[in-house]
């Protein structure tokens, strides 16, 4: 085992009582760099995430800028991807992938995806089914 030791190199400070104007000047430096970083409340990092990084537009309101690839059109909800918005579902912005990617991301399921069908969910159903799909859920809701 070996020992080493520890020596200060040529380019340290070494604190010395008479120089207090030195350490009232570090002093300064570190307020003015605390100064710097932005403190945000509850309310507006909220707003910040809840709005596009690319184009600033807050979804919270409603907001949508049509040709920017990270709102994809929608605010917080849409129509559903899988059926083009005939199953009446709506999709959800999926917020940490829509930032970090730049691009819209959404999690929903399709209600036209029926389970008695048997088809997977890869595999589109046809119009028949479809709408024999949206009448059952129409049915379902009534009762």
């Amino acid at each position: 085992m070996s020992l080493a030791g520890v020596q200060a190199t040529k380019n340290c400070y070494q604190y010395d009582n008479d120089d207090k104007d030195t350490v009232d000047h570090s002093v300064l430096i570190a307020n003015s760099l605390f100064e710097e970083f932005t403190v945000l409340s509850i309310e507006e990092l909220r707003e910040q995430i809840y709005s596009c990084f690319t184009c600033g537009v807050c979804w919270l309101e409603d907001q949508v800028c049509l040709d920017c690839k990270e709102c994809g059109g929608y605010s917080l909800e849409r129509p559903c991807l899988s059926c083009d918005g005939n199953c009446d579902a709506l999709w959800k912005r999926d917020l940490t992938m829509s930032h970090a990617c730049g691009k819209a991301r959404w999690n929903g399921q399709c209600q036209l995806e029926c389970s008695t069908s048997g088809k997977g969910a890869h595999e589109p159903l046809t119009r028949e089914e479809q709408l024999v799909c949206k009448l059952l859920n129409k049915l379902a809701l009534r009762s």
